[in-house]
């Protein structure tokens, strides 16, 4: 199997073949002789090599049906790909930490940044996760201004719901069975074979493997839109999941050692901006937040906030001299017209993600074997 890297200056990504993949990456996420740790942006590097390896056997040979048919002349649409991209982006951090490249600390700190992007994104109460599947041709990879409030990513929501999959499996099977063995059946199963993947088969692949029906959990969470019960699913497995206050664009959350105080909430345009021709032009505003009351809209470009000059650098300076409830001006232009809105000040979602792990003195034996399990390979110990 080969990697075939081109690192960049600010490159990302990966496309998989049956025996080999094409990476990009940052020159910088590239390990360097100086601490001998894994950085986090080598990190983010073997996370892809991991990802894209798993793809070796889930999706070039367990495959969705309509992939096994196509002709590669025309888009082809599956309501899968939660599973085949979601399921790999579940495995790629947890095989990190599973083969002793990354610690159990590093596992979290990766895990929680993908919540919070999870939370961020308000498509989730709109757009399923199998919808998001099929519709991606068609919107996830034709986004436009409003994509953040209509739809999910089925890279990040299947990932989670893999994991609630995972979670589901070890409780019917009384912690027998995991994920792992699902993914082993469809292996031999469809991938030995050559055979595709049904639309439905992995709800009965599962009730093969279990004995219990998997439909309430398909529905609620697959084909459904309810929100997925993150931090109850988490706690099964000793970990701790806190939301909070946003400290600033770059805050993600990540691991942390222990509860610290509640971050509370700042005050938030609740808009994606981006500097264009020395000032800030709006992206996209969310469905119901302050930007998009106060009458402001994608393509937007702001000036003053109460008369000063606002940038990337004191937006959030500028929007949290007032407190909450408090009004703001803005100037602004629109197609070459300056315009004023009155904004009125609200704090953004908590929704930034802390991960922890939870006192094992406090837990359950059966949650504790549960950990050790889930972090180690059940092939290898």
């Amino acid at each position: 199997y080969l990697f075939m890297t081109l690192a960049t200056s600010d490159g990302y990504g990966g496309l998989e073949h049956r025996n080999s993949t094409s990476l990009a990456c940052k020159r910088s996420d590239l390990p360097f002789p100086k601490t001998g740790e894994i950085e986090k942006g080598y990190r983010t590097y073997l996370a892809l090599c991991s990802h894209e390896y798993f793809h070796l056997w889930n999706v070039k040979r367990i495959r969705p049906q309509v992939f096994v048919e196509n002709d590669l002349e025309a888009e082809v649409h599956t309501e899968l790909l939660w599973a085949f991209e979601g399921i790999t982006s579940y495995y790629d951090e947890l095989a990190l930490v599973r083969a002793g490249v990354i610690g159990a600390e590093a596992y979290l700190d990766m895990l929680a940044p993908s919540l919070t992007r999870y939370y961020r994104t308000q498509g989730r109460r709109r757009q399923s996760v199998a919808e998001s599947s099929f519709d991606a041709w068609t919107k996830f990879y034709k986004q436009d201004e409003n994509a953040p409030n209509a739809i999910v990513s089925y890279y990040t929501k299947g990932a989670l719901v893999a994991f609630g999959l995972d979670l589901l499996i070890r409780e019917q099977s009384d912690d027998r069975l995991s994920l792992d063995d699902l993914m082993r059946r469809l292996w031999r199963t469809y991938g030995k074979s050559n055979m595709g993947v049904p639309e439905r088969a992995i709800e009965r692949e599962i009730e093969g493997l279990t004995g219990i029906s998997a439909e309430p959990f398909f529905n609620d969470y697959v084909y459904g839109k309810a929100e997925l019960p993150l931090a109850e699913w988490f706690a099964e497995f000793g970990v701790g999941l806190r939301r909070r206050g946003t400290k600033n664009a770059e805050d993600l959350g990540g691991f942390t050692s222990g509860l610290t105080e509640p971050q509370t909430p700042a005050n938030a345009l609740q808009a994606v901006v981006a500097a264009k021709d020395g000032l800030l032009s709006i992206v996209s505003v969310t469905n119901g937040g302050s930007a998009q009351l106060a009458g402001l809209a994608a393509g937007d470009l702001l000036v003053a906030i109460d008369g000063e000059r606002c940038t990337q650098a004191n937006l959030a300076q500028l929007l949290n001299r007032k407190a909450p409830g408090g009004v703001v001006e803005f100037s602004y232009f629109r197609r070459d017209l300056l315009k004023q809105a009155q904004l009125i000040l609200t704090p953004d979602e908590a929704n930034s993600c802390d991960m922890y792990w939870l006192e094992e003195a406090k837990l359950s034996a059966k949650v504790l074997a549960r950990k050790a399990a889930w972090l180690s390979s059940s092939q290898g110990g």
